[in-house]
């Protein structure tokens, strides 16, 4: 009767486990490219490290440009930027394909095409601003300068933040690793699984073996 317990309890927390994987992995597949991670903490404590935001799409006219209230828009990549003089250092040498997410914080149109400020709410200046008056091996001069910040075309966003999920973009930050515990966790569950009932089996094999005793009458 406890084997039959124990083989019902295992198949429950196979069951939950599955169930949690599916809860977990659902939205990246439905909302797949709507999904970004926050890979730093330029946008801190609006947006942290790990952070998960999803993504909704806005006309640039009514994209919300201001320092505090401003909507936190999802930039293509720093090419725009590194383009227009930008020095790409300033940023590590952030990839092309990796978003920038940062806040709205001015706007204007030229010719039909609306262009905006972009500023990390715990930066100092605006996106672009920085340049270096001094560059050497031992020590750098950077010039912050808030009018030399950089607009860029309707056409380099992506979208805007329409809310954020608090810590679970860490799944997608350490993915690898993560993927490995639970290949590892799972193996390791299989293998118990597999003993146990090689035991149920070994004795069921006994009893079967065991001589029927006679009574006699």
């Amino acid at each position: 009767m406890s084997e039959k317990k124990n083989s019902n309890k295992f198949k429950y927390f196979y069951l939950i486990l599955f169930l949690t994987l599916i809860f977990i992995l659902t939205p990246f597949v439905l909302l797949r490219g709507h999904l970004f991670v926050i890979s730093s903490n330029s946008m801190a404590p609006t947006l942290n490290y790990g952070d998960l935001v999803i993504m909704t799409n806005k006309n640039p006219e009514n994209i919300l440009a201001d320092e505090d209230r401003g909507d936190i828009i999802i930039i293509r990549g720093p090419e725009y930027f590194y383009k227009s003089g930008f020095d790409p250092s300033f940023w590590n040498n952030l990839d092309n394909k990796t978003p920038i997410i940062h806040r709205a914080i001015d706007k204007k149109k030229i010719n039909a095409t609306w262009y905006f400020l972009s500023k990390g709410d715990n930066n100092i200046a605006p996106d672009g601003s920085y340049t270096y008056l001094n560059k050497s091996s031992n020590y750098y001069l950077i010039e912050v300068n808030f009018s030399d910040g950089i607009f860029i075309p309707e056409s380099e966003i992506v979208g805007v933040v329409l809310f954020k999920i608090p810590f679970i973009g860490f799944l997608n930050i350490y993915f690898i690793p993560i993927s490995f515990l639970i290949i590892i966790l799972l193996i390791i569950l299989f293998i118990f699984q597999i003993k146990h009932y090689k035991v149920r089996i070994i004795k069921e094999l006994k009893t079967q073996e065991e001589p029927k005793k006679l009574v006699l009458k």
